[in-house]
């Protein structure tokens, strides 16, 4: 990167971490410092170390998804703890990188709050209209999460309402943090809660994310070489590719004159509970990962006896402990959280049979025979199917 507002600010951020780490600066603002390392399963997705003085919170967050990266921030503190000024500087890979830094300011004003975006020789500037007291919002950076819960509990308030700004989007969004007993609370989450579990000041010991779409449990640490841990998620890129930690996939099949697709996301069990667990038992499922599963068929078939007109649908599953409903709806392309039972085509029966051997990939297959066929899906020990047969 040459010389520059981009540059100048990652110097910044660096300077920032430092001196907020040097000895004569934790004596006279007591600075602390602590990591989060979050997990999705078994499988580490991001490490973060940060410090904080009355003054200032700095760190370093390295994240895996959708591509590896580090981000080095700071945010400036009030008097009551409350965001005046951030800065963040994003760096490809590793982070050694600094030709293709993208760099963030905000800064927090009476009436609104002043966003600048830099990336190459673009620069791009907003402004937001948040209520007074806002913070801000960066996925699986949980030091700002935690100045929330502090800021909440250094209040005295059971409830705290605070808007967040995400650099780059055009619109605040909104978070209420909830005191459910001395040291636990809850964070929500796009509608779903991330439970934390806290000590008496409010840091966060421990947060779990399974009941929201990123099922993530994070924990916090003295210490964590985020480096190492860069350098590690850069690496497994570099053999596996970018991308979310759960693949698309596609699969297609004739059945008599219907040519079927079906386009769906494939998580890893990564050693969690999958039935039960990440499966929900007696409530919808996606059927899979990230966007809905899409489902094409080009000809009038049927499903477990029930007839699917031709056309393109979504397809999700309702799981019960002895097997599952398979649901075809009418909605298509939409996020695999928005379902709309309204636009449900019809609901059919799948048988559902234990696996000898865990199945690591959620799995859909369609497996054609004499003109006919079966829908598979399996995941861990688990496999629902239905006959599949021209109408």
């Amino acid at each position: 990167m040459p010389p520059g507002p981009g540059r100048d600010l990652i110097a910044r951020l660096v300077l920032a971490a430092a001196l907020a780490a040097l000895p004569g600066i934790a004596a006279a603002q007591a600075t602390e410092k602590a990591a989060f390392l979050v997990m999705l399963g078994n499988d580490t997705v991001a490490a973060e170390r940060f410090t904080r003085s009355d003054t200032l919170l700095a760190g370093t967050r390295a994240i895996r998804v959708p591509r590896a990266a580090v981000v080095h921030y700071a945010a400036h503190l009030g008097r009551d703890g409350a965001i005046t000024r951030f800065e963040m500087t994003t760096l490809p890979g590793d982070g050694t990188d600094t030709t293709q830094a993208q760099s963030s300011t905000v800064s927090f004003q009476m009436d609104s709050v002043r966003v600048t975006v830099e990336s190459g020789d673009s620069v791009r500037r907003y402004a937001v209209n948040p209520a007074p007291g806002a913070s801000i919002f960066l996925p699986f950076t949980y030091s700002l999460y935690e100045n929330l819960v502090r800021r909440a509990v250094a209040r005295g308030a059971d409830t705290l309402t605070v808007d967040l700004v995400f650099p780059g989007v055009l619109n605040a969004l909104r978070t209420t943090v909830i005191r459910r007993a001395p040291r636990e609370v809850t964070i929500d989450f796009f509608g779903d809660p991330l439970f934390v579990r806290t000590d008496r000041a409010g840091r966060i010991l421990a947060l779990d994310a399974s009941a929201t779409t990123q099922k993530v449990r994070v924990t916090r640490h003295a210490s964590i070489d985020v480096a190492a841990v860069a350098r590690a998620f850069a690496e497994r890129e570099l053999r596996e590719g970018a991308g979310p930690l759960s693949r698309r996939d596609t699969v297609r099949a004739t059945v008599g004159a219907a040519e079927l697709t079906i386009d769906y996301g494939r998580p890893l069990a990564r050693g969690r509970v999958i039935m039960g667990g990440v499966v929900p038992l007696g409530r919808v499922w996606r059927t899979g990962a990230n966007a809905a599963t899409g489902f094409t068929t080009t000809g009038n078939i049927t499903i477990g006896g029930v007839e699917v007109p031709a056309g393109s649908y979504s397809l999700f599953t309702l799981p019960v402990a002895d097997g599952a409903m398979l649901i075809v709806n009418r909605q298509t392309g939409q996020w695999g959280t928005e379902y709309d039972p309204a636009q449900d085509l019809v609901r059919i029966p799948l048988a559902r049979r234990e696996l000898a051997e865990p199945m690591e990939r959620f799995t859909i297959a369609i497996e054609p025979a004499d003109g006919a066929a079966t829908l598979r899906l399996a995941w861990e020990r688990t496999e629902w199917t239905a006959p599949i047969a021209p109408r």
